[in-house]
């Protein structure tokens, strides 16, 4: 089951909200950092969770884009280690105040400031060995793939649970995700449409931005 979505930004980039709110979950939408859709993520709608990785996702990034969402339940941190030149000391202090971070560097959860309190108060260990286990050591070729194995699951889990609303299936939506335009992210395009396939095989259904071209299947040019 896979959707393509034709966004819709309002003039001045603003993101337009939905007219329908809904209370119950929906789904859960990943959100990268890519700017040409990364604002068409439904935001406003709290029927969605909002998972999102990148320092481009705070207001502390390289790029000119780089902005904070206007909503994120979870966020991901999935560099290791965490303390490297291509984190800013800025976006690693704004983590704190984000209600969950999902981090796979154990020596940065185990940090303390010099009162003993942690530096990341809120970092969780990602479960890197359970979700392996899972969906397999070679897709998880970017902090996209690590961020929908663990959508996958906890959609899996809220089903079970009976937390997902309505009589559609459960959505697992990508926004801010375009793998193909520079080498580096075409070589995690692969992992990516992977995790796609995995989400279709637990019947969820699979939600993206007609540019991010993550449903286009690789040449066949061997």
């Amino acid at each position: 089951m896979l959707d393509t979505i034709e966004g819709h930004v309002e003039a001045g980039g603003e993101v337009a909200a939905p007219a329908i709110v809904r209370s119950r979950l929906r789904g859960i939408a990943v959100l990268g950092s890519h700017p040409q859709t990364k604002r068409l993520a439904p935001y406003h709608d709290d029927g969605f969770l909002i998972y999102a990785c990148s320092p481009d996702n705070s207001p502390y990034g390289f790029s000119p884009d780089a902005c904070a969402p206007p909503r994120v339940d979870q966020f991901f941190e999935i560099h290791r280690p965490v303390f490297d030149r291509s984190r800013p000391y800025e976006y690693l202090d704004w983590l704190r105040n984000i209600p969950v971070v999902w981090m796979r560097d154990p020596v940065a959860i185990r940090f303390r400031a010099e009162n003993g309190e942690p530096l990341f108060p809120t970092a969780r260990l990602y479960p890197e060995k359970e979700m392996k286990a899972r969906f397999g050591a070679f897709t998880f070729t970017s902090s996209i793939a690590f961020i929908m194995a663990k959508a996958i699951v906890d959609i899996e889990k809220m089903m079970d649970e009976g937390r997902m609303g309505g009589s559609e299936p459960p959505m697992l939506g990508l926004w801010g995700i375009l793998q193909s335009s520079k080498v580096e992210y075409e070589k995690q395009r692969q992992g990516t449409q992977n995790m796609i396939w995995q989400a279709t095989q637990s019947g969820i259904k699979v939600l993206a931005a007609q540019e991010s071209r993550l449903f286009d299947p690789p040449p066949e040019d061997f």
